[in-house]
């Protein structure tokens, strides 16, 4: 299993993270790891935006939901041993089938933590394949239980379906941690983008019965209330290099245009403020876990991950803020191709040994 980099780049992530604070926040800096420039976009990214700005690769419209589902998926790798197998269980609750995708090291640890990762893709759209190589790794490096559930997708099937599907999986797995032999009482939730609003709303769902107790989000929706959604946002808050000013702002652009919330909430743009979509407007948020708020300094989302990490840390939750340095929503996706997908995992892992 080969990545498409040295390791060592992935490893220089980490020894020259370092931690800055701005605006009162502690934000730790996980750097480009071979270009040293400050506010330079990765070279791998900038090699895979440069034929979208010519027009010889253009990017798919966000809100153009059937071409994304049946866009190839991105180029991901597997990644050292592969060690984690993985089975798929279709869970019955609620009258209806949700196929779960389960991967489990060998041999798995008596009473191994239990990570639930939920996808992102605007909430209509998402492939296990592109995090399979992901999700094996973390099952190994965190020597965990992982489990990823296939929730119904908008905009078939809006609000609360995502939700209801993902509480209901966490409920089928506690029902099921003797089979799997994981303990549920060390729950992790985790997610990218959408999956991140999903995570948010687990953690307030859940707080009164099966309390997550590991938060971690990587340029997680936070907010899609119109009203709100772009309050700490603009372009100069997005230091670049002058030549690289096309290549960053498309970046950012990516998102911030992407206009796929409405097939979530069938065009009601009022719900959009219920706090299990958009976490920023909830009342109270003192029920959060520790927490780990990560994302990319190209992405339109980082001002709002950034405000909601301010708002956690002011209430007193015990919040890890992490930027990722020249890197733009989605990096994930491209796991073993990019080296800071794997220095994510390895963060997820070591957060994890923490807790558990």
């Amino acid at each position: 299993m080969a990545r498409r980099y040295d390791r060592c780049l992935a490893e220089a992530i980490a020894e020259k993270s370092h931690t800055e604070l701005i605006d009162g926040l502690a934000i730790e800096m996980r750097p480009v790891p071979d270009d040293g420039r400050p506010h330079v976009l990765d070279p791998r990214i900038l090699a895979n935006t440069l034929p979208k700005l010519s027009g010889d690769k253009p990017d798919v419209a966000m809100d153009d939901v059937m071409a994304m589902r049946k866009r190839p998926i991105k180029e991901t790798l597997r990644i050292d041993g592969g060690g984690a197998a993985r089975t798929t269980r279709l869970m019955w609750f609620g009258g209806r089938g949700i196929p779960v995708h389960i991967w489990a090291p060998t041999p798995t640890p008596p009473d191994a933590p239990i990570a639930v990762y939920l996808h992102g893709g605007g909430f209509a759209y998402g492939c296990v394949e592109e995090r399979d190589p992901m999700l094996r790794y973390l099952s190994e490096a965190a020597g965990c239980v992982v489990a990823y559930p296939e929730y119904r997708l908008a905009p078939e099937n809006p609000y609360p379906a995502a939700v209801d599907d993902c509480e209901g999986c966490i409920r089928w797995l506690a029902d099921h941690a003797g089979e799997y032999g994981f303990d549920i009482s060390k729950l992790t939730v985790l997610g990218d983008s959408a999956g991140g609003s999903l995570t948010n709303a687990m953690v307030m769902r859940l707080a009164d019965s099966l309390p997550v107790k590991l938060a971690v989000t990587m340029y997680a929706l936070v907010d899609a209330y119109p009203a709100t959604r772009g309050m700490d946002f603009s372009y100069e808050r997005y230091e670049h290099l002058p030549e690289q000013e096309e290549a960053c702002f498309n970046r950012v652009d990516r998102i911030k245009d992407a206009g796929v919330e409405p097939f979530y909430t069938g065009n009601d743009s009022d719900l959009l403020a219920n706090p299990e979509i958009s976490a920023w407007h909830a009342e109270d948020v003192s029920m959060f876990p520790r927490t780990v708020v990560a994302y990319s300094e190209f992405d339109f989302l980082r001002c709002q991950n950034e405000r909601w990490a301010r708002r956690l840390a002011a209430e007193g939750i015990d919040v890890r803020c992490v930027r990722y340095c020249g890197c733009d929503h989605g990096f994930l996706e491209r796991f073993g191709v990019e080296p800071q997908g794997e220095d994510f995992i390895n963060l997820v892992a070591e957060e994890m040994r923490r807790a558990f």
